[in-house]
């Protein structure tokens, strides 16, 4: 089984970020000068790239030999059915803006999400509840029960990639506004 990254994205997300700099620029909250509007549409693109790229190739496939995750960059990490002590879904956010992944608890205690096998506001996918019971299935055929164990909920389980990247993603678009405008004054 084979669960794509790609599958899940929404092309208007990722062409909604990159106008971001161009609405500023409409709008009148930046002045700039050609040479101003051309290093903030690169930067815009140096910063977008790496976050399609990594979207366009990420992959999970589950098989005989284990779990093998692919982030987009490099050949995927495969993790034996020995090393996976459980597969589960965890939650993050609130109300009608939670998100949900599939992840594998391996035993030195690390936690992996699983690239394709998630679903949110942000990437909703329809069969996310089957997958995860497909994967969950195929998990418990190929362990032994004696060698699974279900995990401790953690502190840090409620950190998630948008509440660190929304913040770091404001300060990044304020620390390149304020750059290009103080160069250009």
């Amino acid at each position: 089984m084979i669960f794509r990254q790609r599958d899940l994205i929404r092309p208007s997300a990722y062409a909604a970020l990159a106008l971001v700099p161009t609405a500023a620029l409409g709008f009148g909250f930046l002045e700039l000068t050609a040479l101003g509007t051309v290093l903030l549409g690169t930067l815009s693109l140096v910063l977008l790239a790496p976050a399609l790229v990594k979207g366009l190739r990420s992959y999970s496939r589950v098989g005989a030999d284990g779990i093998t995750i692919g982030w987009g960059f490099g050949p995927g990490r495969t993790h034996s059915w020995q090393q996976i002590r459980w597969v589960g879904v965890q939650g993050y956010g609130a109300g009608g803006q939670s998100t949900y992944v599939v992840q594998v608890h391996l035993a030195d205690g690390r936690r992996r999400s699983l690239p394709g096998l998630h679903t949110g506001p942000y990437h909703q996918a329809t069969d996310f509840v089957a997958n995860a019971h497909r994967v969950s299935d195929y998990f418990e055929a190929s362990t032994d029960p004696a060698r699974r164990v279900e995990p401790q909920g953690r502190s840090e389980d409620w950190v998630t990639p948008l509440l660190i990247g929304i913040p770091l993603g404001l300060a990044l678009l304020a620390a390149g506004c304020a750059i290009i405008t103080t160069q250009h004054r």
